[in-house]
């Protein structure tokens, strides 16, 4: 099997294409995790019949027999986002089913552990929510500013699980957009404290950076221009906020079974080690209090 990302991407939609689950699914580790509009799939097994009951019931519509082409390819941030239209027909109805819609691949060690697919019909009307509430982020007339934080203690940094898009189901750094009228610091305080239970001391700046991601129309979905601060707890208990699924502290050497983008993890890594000269201490790692 290549170790090409493109190329297992590109196999991917082959074995989809011509209905064949159980060579789609050989792409997957074992505990990879497909995260479409109508919920988590979790495991490579659960995948592949998740993949067999689509290729049973619909059939593939496209010239040449296809299910979905994909019109453009490209590496971001958070690995390879694909961009396709496909058309399929129902075999029990006769319906068909035209739509557009993209997929983002996290592939680590040759192997796909995340896989993030939305599905637009072309006669659906899109929708500006994020969960159930409407939101200014998505498709904005211009970018959105976000402040984020490594939250170090005891060795560790703390993470959250995102309960809502973007990057809704995976681990990240905790943060949220900055309010009007409201200081960055004050903005990257009051979203620690909402997401994690905790009240901090803001410290230095990390790093500043942008994130872009476009929909199948190219239109700009989100963007986002970000300020990651290093900060440290001064009071509180780590707990997950109504906009996160889970709060963890996690130490360097765990990062990686988190699965973050590379940024993340890069930021992360990068406070861990501005830690003892921004705050003056030299941690020894252990538990949250």
């Amino acid at each position: 099997m290549s170790s090409d990302r493109f190329d297992i991407v590109r196999a991917w939609f082959a074995a989809f294409n011509r209905g064949d689950a159980d060579a789609a699914a050989a792409f997957y580790a074992p505990d990879a995790v497909f995260d479409t509009d109508a919920g988590l799939v979790q495991g490579r097994d659960a995948i592949a019949r998740a993949l067999a009951d689509h290729c049973a019931s619909w059939t593939p519509a496209l010239d040449g027999g296809a299910r979905r082409r994909v019109r453009t390819m490209g590496s971001i941030e958070t690995g390879i986002a694909t961009e396709w239209v496909g058309r399929e027909i129902e075999i029990a109805t006769g319906q068909v089913l035209e739509a557009a819609g993209y997929d983002h691949f996290t592939i680590l060690e040759g192997r796909i552990v995340r896989q993030r697919q939305v599905v637009r019909p072309h006669d659906a009307e899109s929708t500006a929510t994020v969960g159930q509430r409407p939101s200014k982020r998505l498709y904005p007339e211009r970018p959105v500013v976000g402040v984020g934080a490594v939250i170090v203690q005891n060795g560790g940094v703390v993470l959250i699980k995102r309960r809502f898009e973007p990057l809704a189901g995976q681990w990240s750094l905790p943060g949220g957009t900055l309010e009007l009228g409201e200081t960055l610091e004050a903005g990257v305080a009051r979203e620690i404290r909402e997401e994690t239970g905790l009240e901090v001391e803001v410290g230095p700046v990390i790093e500043v950076f942008d994130r872009i991601l476009l929909d199948p129309d190219q239109r700009v979905r989100y963007h986002f221009v970000l300020i990651d601060y290093l900060c440290r707890p001064t009071a509180g208990s780590l707990a997950a906020g109504s906009d996160v699924a889970e709060a963890v502290l996690a130490f360097p050497d765990e990062l990686p079974r988190f699965r973050m983008t590379p940024k993340a993890v890069a930021v992360a890594e990068r406070g861990l080690r501005m830690a003892a000269d921004a705050f003056g201490v030299h941690p020894v790692p252990r538990a949250l209090e």
